[in-house]
Formats: C-alpha cells, structure tokens, sequence
C-alpha cells in the first residue's frame, strides 16, 4: 500500500518543464589563462561562446590586444595558431621570470571591450614521492575493472589556506585535460605531512613500464571553487541528492567573461607503474 502511495503521488507532481535555452553564439569571450613557472612557452586562448546546440569546439578570438604585467615588468603576448587552431596568444619570457607578486591580465578586443582579472604567484610543496594502490573498490570486486589510486606524499606548506590543484600525465601525456578530470584541494583540516590519494586510473589506460608523472599545482581559493564548480556541476549533476542547483561556474574576470585566470608554481615527480599486489 505505500509503495502505491508513493507511486501515485509522485506521478501527481509530474509537469512539463520547457527549457529556454538562448543562443549565446558570440555574447561571451571564453578564456583560458593557467600559466605556470615550468616551461618555456607560455599560452593563453580566447574563444567566442557557442549555442547550447553547438557541439564543435569554441572559435578562437582574433585581433586582441594581451598583456600581463606586475609591479616591475610587463609582458605582451602574440597571436598565434597553434595545430590549425587559432585564438592563441603566446609568450616565451614569462615563465622563467614568475615570482611571488600579483600578476594582471588585461584583454582588449578588436572592438575596444576590455576584460581583467589579477592572480597571484604562491609556493607550492615538493613531492617527497608518488605512489600507486588499488582502490578498495576494486578489491572488493565492485567495479568491472581495476582501477588504480595515485598517492601523493608531501609535507604541506605552513599555515593553513593553501591550495593544490594535481594532474596525471601518462608518458608524458595529459590525462587529466577537462577541468573536471583534475583534483583541486584544500589544505584546511589536513595533517602537517599529507599522504592521500588524488587521482585514480583504469587499468584499460596503463600498462606496467609505463612512466606516471604527478604534477602538484599551486592555486588560488577562488580557483579552487572554480574546480569545485565544475565537479559539481558535471559529475554529480545527474544526482539529484548531490550538488546545488545548476548555477554559473566563478570566474575572477571581470565584464561578464568566462574561464579563469591562474598563475602557478609547479612540482613533478614521476615513477615508473607497475601494478600493485592484490
């Protein structure tokens, strides 16, 4: 009888719901600014918003004026068209002069809009090693095939609030490309010394001898949330028990663009994979 009950009532409480989806074709500028002390060619790319329909990659922003600076120096970066895809901005010198100081992007479009936003330079901890485990659910024979959990092992940075942001590269390849697929973390409430696995592998995508490179990144609070947002937002947006409402990812640029801007430092370490003992 409640089962009926349950049924009945939630059938009563269906209702048709329209989505207005506008066509946001060319309304925004999109912007992808996470430059890093590793390296020697910095980028940054510009696209145009697409409909809601449009299933192919942003079209790149041409014609804009990029400039970086801090206190005491100012960097220009050049268009460029980077594998047959344009919206490219590029800057060599960048890299190697990044210190801890506040660094402001400035945008200027071909129709004189401008966009800002400022980050700043932090530390990040060295990586003391890298390790790899089964993850207990695969152990317990819950998922239909291995999967394997990268541990980072690092002494934290002093005081709280700082926060990190992992990548996977397997030889020497980007794994964890989507926003989505990285792992941002807070420091709050973690141990002095850190052991805790952030990233996780199917067995389909690594064989032993291969190399695995985890890169700890260090971020902002804001770009954290920016990471959190897209989790949420993407991972569990078809749980309706998980997450907020679908709201706007943050974003600290300012006149209504969308992305991030992010300057890092950065710290590697690699080992050679070989699978763990049941």
């Amino acid at each position: 009888m409640l089962a009926i009950l349950f049924l009945l009532t939630w059938n009563s409480c269906e209702k048709d719901v329209i989505l207005e989806l506008a066509d946001e074709e060319g309304r925004y500028i999109i912007v992808e600014a996470n430059l890093t002390n590793d390296g020697d060619l910095q980028w940054i790319r510009l696209t145009q918003s697409s409909s809601y329909y449009d299933v192919n990659r942003g079209i790149g922003l041409k014609g804009a004026s990029v400039i970086i600076e801090e206190e005491d120096d100012l960097f220009l970066f050049s268009e460029a068209v980077v594998d047959s895809v344009d919206g490219f901005y590029l800057q060599p010198q960048i890299s190697k002069k990044l210190r801890e100081t506040t660094y402001r992007l400035q945008i200027t479009t071909e129709d004189q809009k401008t966009y800002t936003a400022q980050s700043t330079f932090r530390p990040v901890p060295e990586l003391d090693s890298v390790t790899v485990q089964l993850n207990p659910f695969s152990e317990l024979g819950i998922f239909e095939e291995r999967v394997y959990d990268i541990f980072a092992h690092f002494r934290d940075l002093p005081d709280e609030g700082n926060f990190y942001l992992f990548n996977l590269y397997i030889n020497n390849q980007l794994k964890t490309g989507r926003p989505n697929d990285k792992a941002p973390m807070s420091d709050i409430n973690l141990e002095e010394y850190v052991s805790y696995a952030v990233l996780s592998v199917n067995e389909r995508d690594v064989n032993p001898g291969d190399t695995l490179t985890l890169e700890i990144r260090s971020i902002s609070r804001e770009n954290f949330n920016f990471y959190s947002a897209f989790f949420f937002q993407t991972d569990l947006s078809g749980n309706p028990f998980a997450g907020a409402p679908p709201a706007n990812i943050p974003t600290n640029l300012s006149q209504g663009a969308r992305g991030f801007f992010q300057v890092s430092a950065v710290n590697k370490k690699t080992i050679i994979f070989e699978r763990p003992r049941d």
